[in-house]
């Protein structure tokens, strides 16, 4: 940019003192060159145009950011205004009155732009930007990460360190992204996915696969895969998880020692053989402690220990021990769901195939195991005859009860008279000379309508003996 000046000076004095020249100069003010401040009025100082240094890039790049947002004013910039000055052809500006304009379509060259602000007084000022688009020159970047590896549990935390080879250094952009068939437990510890090292913790049993894309400054890109297998730990079908009701942070030294030596007193060992594997918290409301007990003869059957405690503790001595047990269960999921289904590594409990289900009398009222013993086409079955079953026997029930209350049966009547003279004992004979088997002794006379051969009904009451009376009189009178 090429700008002229006009100076006129005015020499005020000169002295010439010790070889020494003291020029005092008074100018005059200079005209404005062509790219500053255009018009001045009163105290306005006028914009300033900032658009920073100038840029060189690599292709392949998509887009450029013109920023010209650094611009300053004492009164504010108004308005902005970008141009292409210079610049192989094909380039595409966008948002030219913006403070920030995009750039797309570049190709190797050189490209100048220029910005103009202005601001509330009418005051402008200019700069300009070079932008050098060169194709690439250094190598690509390539991807490392670290491989494979493999844990055996209880280790369960891991770093893997990436790195890259080629490429520009200064700027690489690291990426960790986890596979969709990984496990989803673990945890990333320090959001270092998007750093070179990535440290992992809490594995479960299983194969992790990590991807590693590193970015450098010119877009280029590379991956890398790397693979993490956790097996499970030896003699893991020996041990034993317990769920107790109390939080992980709450649970002492002594505390955890006073539970160890209550199950050895429940299971007759040592406490020396009972062995803690690990004491974590399962939620903020129970804590799991994992243990295995070594016997005479070697560790301990998982299961047994299981079909042991879970009588204890669940059933007959809930309240044994320090804390209260809510799950006794294996580290590893060892039911065999009757050959019929896969037991779930999470809950420890079968998950049976098509038509086949749990036996629910076993499950509740025996061992209490989880199976797959019964097909559902028996248990629907089942279930219909039972309910038609209790149905007929409440019908039948109630049949009977309805016949019984309606049915009539003939009842005996008798009455007993008592201080009768000899001539009522004649009186009260039946006629056509049946004996009775009553003899004179006898301090009353009871008859029975079974004992006449008429089907004449005699009712004796001593409530009413008047009548009672009449119909004996009528009776004798009948006889004679």
């Amino acid at each position: 940019m090429t700008c002229n000046y006009t100076i006129t000076c005015k020499i005020n004095q000169i002295t010439l003192k010790y070889h020494f020249l003291k020029l005092s100069v008074f100018c005059l003010q200079p005209s404005l060159p062509f790219h500053s401040v255009s018009e001045v009025r009163g105290s306005n100082r006028g914009p300033v145009a900032v658009v920073g240094p100038d840029r060189t890039l690599f292709l392949p790049v998509s887009s450029v950011l013109l920023n010209g947002s650094g611009s300053t004013d004492d009164h504010g910039v108004s308005s902005y205004h970008w141009e292409v000055v210079s610049g192989p052809p094909g380039l595409k500006l966008e948002d030219v009155d913006q403070a920030v304009a995009t750039l797309t379509g570049v190709r190797v060259g050189r490209y100048t732009f220029k910005l103009t602000v202005s601001d509330q007084q009418g005051a402008t000022d200019s700069a300009s930007l070079t932008v050098r688009v060169q194709e690439a020159t250094s190598l690509l970047p390539v991807a490392h990460a670290s491989g494979s590896h493999t844990l055996i549990l209880p280790n369960n935390s891991l770093v893997l360190r990436g790195s890259v080879t080629n490429g520009d250094q200064s700027s690489i952009h690291y990426r960790w992204t986890r596979y969709s068939q990984s496990p989803a437990a673990g945890d990333v510890l320090y959001e270092s996915d998007s750093q070179a090292s990535l440290y992992l913790t809490n594995l479960v049993e299983g194969t992790y696969l990590f991807q590693l894309k590193v970015t450098d400054a010119q877009g280029r890109s590379s991956l890398a895969t790397a693979t993490v297998e956790v097996q499970p730990e030896p003699g893991g079908g020996e041990q034993v998880e317990l769920e107790m009701l109390v939080s992980v942070s709450q649970v002492s030294v002594a505390q955890r020692d006073t539970v160890v030596r209550q199950l050895a007193a429940l299971i007759h060992v040592l406490d020396s053989d009972v062995q803690v594997r690990a004491l974590q918290g399962h939620s903020h409301l129970s804590t799991v402690l994992r243990f295995s007990v070594r016997g005479p003869s070697g560790p301990l059957s998982g299961s047994r220990l299981v079909s042991l405690l879970r009588n204890q503790l669940l059933r007959e001595k809930s309240d044994y021990l320090l804390f209260r047990v809510l799950r006794v269960d294996t580290v590893l999921c060892l039911l065999r769901c009757s050959g019929r289904g896969q037991c779930d590594p999470v809950t420890k409990q079968c998950v049976c195939d098509p038509f086949w289900t749990e036996n629910l009398i076993r499950r509740y009222l025996g061992d209490g195991e989880s199976n797959c013993e019964w097909r559902v086409l028996y248990v629907i079955l089942t279930s219909f005859v039972l309910v038609v079953f209790i149905l007929s026997v409440s019908w039948t029930f109630i049949c009977c009860c309805k016949r019984r209350q309606t049915k009539v049966r003939k009842k005996t009547k008798y009455t007993i008279l008592d201080n009768m003279d000899e001539q009522e004992r004649v009186e009260l004979r039946p006629k056509f000379s049946i004996k009775h088997r009553s003899t004179e002794h006898n301090s009353s006379l009871m008859m029975s309508e079974s004992e006449l051969d008429s089907d004449q009904d005699t009712i004796f009451s001593r409530d009413r003996p008047v009548r009672s009376r009449n119909r004996i009189n009528a009776t004798y009178c009948s006889l004679c």
